[in-house]
């Protein structure tokens, strides 16, 4: 079966030739393979464009400087000569099945249109600080692939008419979120999507803090001029609020005990209301907790104490950049931005 490989890239020269190593071990390789680049600085291209001389596999490279995501899948897939397009982020590594694995059941089934992969990290690789505490924020990337899944296009197969009778990935979006809209479209449209539950990607995660927070505020940026993931953002929001609702009311409460008993002052209203108002708050905990119940299942040598206390430090800088991206992208995204968003939204709500 003759299918199309599609990909984009930015600056990816220090996990490029692994992803290129593992896509030449494919059990079942692609017809052809186009990819575009952003405009990377960082001898990416120089890397494909070595990899494109010696391959046995035809591979088209683009290049468009400044394109985000969104553009450079939709420039790759009208490249593509074949109707199976498959989609994914270079930067990952593969299970060598992986094609065969998102592929096959197209050959199986006349009646499939879209296969969504599973994926996950390779553990063994996760060597710096934040990537371990970010490990435990993620319980491990363990994946529920319910009827609620909506694939990522690092492992994503379809046939092209599918993306082009849905209007392809959405350019109007400035950094993320375009897979997300593109997966919600195919639901809309009552596409039904096949799961291979297997994880056969493996996702290239980030070594330090500030990319992981960088990466945070990108996703609320894009779920916010999207104008998805609601109940995501106001549960976060909601629960960040009662957290330090808590921790200001408690720290309220015994500042007042301990002021109470030293001077024997009758400050009792102001104690039973701070205590109440701790109380109250608790659920504001529920993250911490999860957090703790995570690191409890994989604690050990490398998964320390220390490293659990750090990813709470990361859930709350996380969280924030995350609200800080969403607010910006829903309330101040750019008309056009918020139109498209709108058109978005009356095609989710006919769905239902």
């Amino acid at each position: 079966m003759h299918f199309t490989l599609v990909s984009t890239i930015f600056n990816e020269s220090q996990r490029l030739q692994q992803t290129i190593s593992d896509i030449e071990s494919q059990s079942l390789k692609p017809t052809e393979i186009v990819i575009t680049d952003a405009g990377s600085t960082d001898g990416s291209i120089e890397i494909l464009k070595k990899w494109q001389s010696e391959s046995t596999i035809p591979i088209k490279i683009l290049i468009e400087k400044g394109c985000n995501v969104a553009k450079g899948r939709n420039l790759a897939i009208k490249e593509g000569k074949h109707e199976i397009i498959v989609s994914t982020d270079f930067g990952c590594r593969f299970h060598s099945d992986w094609l065969k694995s998102i592929v096959e059941p197209f050959e199986k089934d006349s009646n499939i249109k879209v296969i969504g992969g599973a994926y996950t990290v390779n553990e063994a690789e996760l060597a710096t600080k934040a990537a371990k505490a970010n490990y435990i924020l993620t319980n491990g990337y363990k994946i529920n692939l319910d009827e609620n899944f909506i694939p990522s296009s690092r492992s994503i197969a379809y046939y092209k008419n599918v993306w082009k009778n849905i209007g392809g990935y959405p350019e109007w979006l400035t950094l993320a979120a375009d897979d997300l809209v593109f997966g919600l479209k195919i639901k809309a449209n009552n596409i039904p999507i096949k799961l291979i539950n297997k994880p056969y990607v493996f996702w290239g995660r980030h070594a330090s803090n500030k990319q992981y927070n960088k990466e945070a505020y990108r996703y609320g940026l894009g779920d916010g001029e999207a104008k998805v993931n609601y109940k995501n953002f106001w549960s976060n929001l909601i629960e960040t609020l009662l957290r330090y609702l808590f921790f200001v009311s408690l720290l309220t409460f015994l500042g007042l005990t301990l002021f109470k008993y030293f001077s024997g002052s009758t400050i009792l209203y102001p104690i039973i209301a701070s205590l109440t108002l701790s109380l109250i708050s608790i659920p504001g905990l529920r993250s911490y907790i999860r957090t703790y119940k995570n690191w409890k299942r994989i604690k050990s040598s490398k998964y320390n104490f220390k490293t659990f206390l750090f990813s709470l430090l990361m859930l709350e800088q996380q969280r924030l950049n995350y609200i800080k991206g969403y607010i910006k992208g829903y309330w101040f995204s750019e008309p056009k931005v918020k139109s498209e968003a709108h058109k978005l939204k009356q095609l989710l709500l006919h769905e239902h």
